[in-house]
């Protein structure tokens, strides 16, 4: 099989991306798409190793540490020692999956597609066939990314205006919130119990459903509210404006929900992506 630099270069492109991007998932690490292309495009140049001849194989493995730790490095940045070695850590173990299925189907397919040497995978695609299945495999994501919502998935802040005060917290999408209002069936962000204090001065507990803690004129009241290990009752209340704001893309959007106030202390709150319309 002949092996052609630019396709050698483009697919390690898409390898090095989906192994940082499988990094990304499994470490919890946010990466903005620049970053991932910069460290995919860096990573895949150390590619070209797989034309340095056997007699010089023992500078490999030295190249591929440098490469793997230059990639992660590229992709993810350093904040500390800690982190980054959890990283490269976890790329390596991806690398070693991806790798070694590869290897297995260049193996029995006797390299007639796809061939490994100095662990370094080739795939024999035409550019015309890359393109193709480039552009097929983005319109599939991205139509998947819009029937489930994971486009709308990562970090927000929501800024809630009521009681004459603003407060802004930060908020996590999660398609788990199913939450809704019985009567109105608006959703619920759960919040943190402490900025729902801040906000109305005090939060009724179960006790006080009769009482119905009124906040001019409007109330809290009492919906049931079922988690993985518990159900219950939770307090909610209908805010007079609350906006939503993508910290990754700066977009707002104005939501009709009800906040509702966690169990227990969370660090950030939680709402249902279908709510980002």
């Amino acid at each position: 099989m002949f092996i052609y630099a630019d396709i050698l270069i483009i697919t390690n492109i898409y390898v090095d991306f989906l192994l940082i991007k499988s990094a990304s998932v499994i470490t919890r690490s946010r990466i903005k798409a620049s970053r991932c292309i910069l460290g995919a495009v860096v990573g895949s140049l150390f590619s070209l190793a797989i034309f340095i001849p056997s007699e010089y194989r023992a500078l490999v493995l030295p190249l591929k540490l440098v490469s793997s730790a230059v990639t992660v490095f590229s992709a993810f940045g350093y904040e500390s020692f800690g982190q980054y070695f959890r990283r490269l850590a976890v790329f390596y173990l991806c690398s070693f999956i991806y790798g070694g299925i590869g290897t297995c189907i260049a193996w029995n397919t006797n390299g007639r597609f796809i061939t490994a040497r100095h662990g370094i995978v080739y795939a024999d695609f035409s550019m015309p066939a890359l393109v193709i299945t480039s552009v097929s495999a983005y319109f599939i994501i991205y139509i998947f990314k819009r029937i489930t919502g994971a486009d709308r998935q990562g970090t927000y802040k929501v800024i809630v205006s009521d009681m004459g005060k603003v407060v802004s917290f930060e908020a996590v999408s999660d398609t788990g919130n199913l939450l809704k209002d019985s009567f109105t069936g608006k959703n619920v962000i759960v919040c943190p119990r402490s900025v729902l204090c801040e906000l109305y001065g005090s939060i009724p507990d179960t006790e006080d459903i009769s009482a119905g803690n009124a906040v001019q004129g409007r109330k809290w009241r009492f919906i049931p509210c079922t988690t993985i290990s518990s159900s219950g009752l939770i307090a909610v209340i209908c805010p007079r404006e609350v906006c939503i704001k993508c910290i990754e893309t700066g977009e707002i959007f104005r939501a009709d929900v009800y906040l509702g106030a966690a169990s227990n202390e969370a660090s950030s709150a939680v709402f249902n992506p279908e709510i980002l319309v």
